[in-house]
């Protein structure tokens, strides 16, 4: 690739990035642009990868050149879902839905049983199963010990098959906080991703704010900035002219 299409390449990326960060100030033209673009470059992305890695391999492909015509029947199916968009013969997805959530959950349900439950049951167990008890194994029992009364309390917390009170609420009020516990870290663990991808954007805008792609980021910012400002007072002088009015 040449030196130009990665200058190119750099200005585009640049522009995107603060049409994106524009929107922080108010919804404007760059931004709807921008995201424009992003959704009709993800649907192009899905509708390749669809034609390309499914449609034409386990369709079009079985049908011509093997002469597997069983293939007709989840094509049949899957196409019963674009019929909710005439009224009419809507009620054909119906029979593509329930086929997708029947054989949805038979795979689903016990794969979550095997990992959720069952792993989660065994880790519990896990720290218990010790024929020594050493220092390492004392700190594992009692990490043990804290991740099972959790683990015990939190289902006490769902458990409404019977009345809350006495020590089933006590226990349900100890699940409240260990449940709050894992919000907190899974969120925290999410605003950490986030950040993580906000650290990416920003150090692409200072790559591209050198001279090797022209100053890129400080142009493109200096013409929006420049925008805004026309922008501001475009529509500010009528604004003031009805109110004179």
């Amino acid at each position: 690739m040449s030196e130009t299409m990665f200058i190119v390449g750099g200005w585009v990326a640049a522009g995107l990035t603060i049409f994106l960060f524009s929107f922080l100030y108010k919804d404007n033209p760059f931004f709807k642009a921008a995201e424009h673009l992003y959704l009709g470059a993800g649907m192009g992305w899905v509708f390749q990868t669809v034609l390309f890695q499914t449609w034409i391999p386990k369709v079009w492909e079985p049908l011509t050149k093997q002469g597997d015509w069983t293939v007709l029947i989840p094509t049949v199916l899957g196409l019963t879902l674009v019929t909710q968009f005439f009224p009419k013969i809507s009620w054909l997805s119906r029979y593509g839905f329930t086929f997708i959530m029947g054989y949805g959950s038979g795979l689903v349900i016990p794969l979550t049983i095997s990992t959720d439950l069952l792993k989660q049951i065994g880790g519990t167990m896990a720290p218990f199963m010790v024929s020594e008890v050493t220092r390492g194994n004392i700190l594992s029992l009692v990490n043990g010990a804290i991740i099972a009364v959790g683990f015990i309390c939190v289902l006490f917390y769902f458990f409404f098959s019977v009345e809350h009170k006495g020590a089933i609420k006590k226990a349900s009020n100890i699940g409240i906080y260990f449940l709050m516990l894992y919000f907190g870290a899974a969120f925290g663990n999410t605003v950490m991703g986030r950040f993580s991808l906000l650290y990416g954007r920003f150090d692409d805008l200072y790559k591209y704010s050198g001279s090797n792609y022209f100053y890129a980021t400080h142009v493109i910012l200096g013409v929006m900035v420049l925008y805004f400002i026309v922008d501001h007072f475009r529509t500010r002088k009528p604004a003031a002219e009805e109110e004179a009015a």
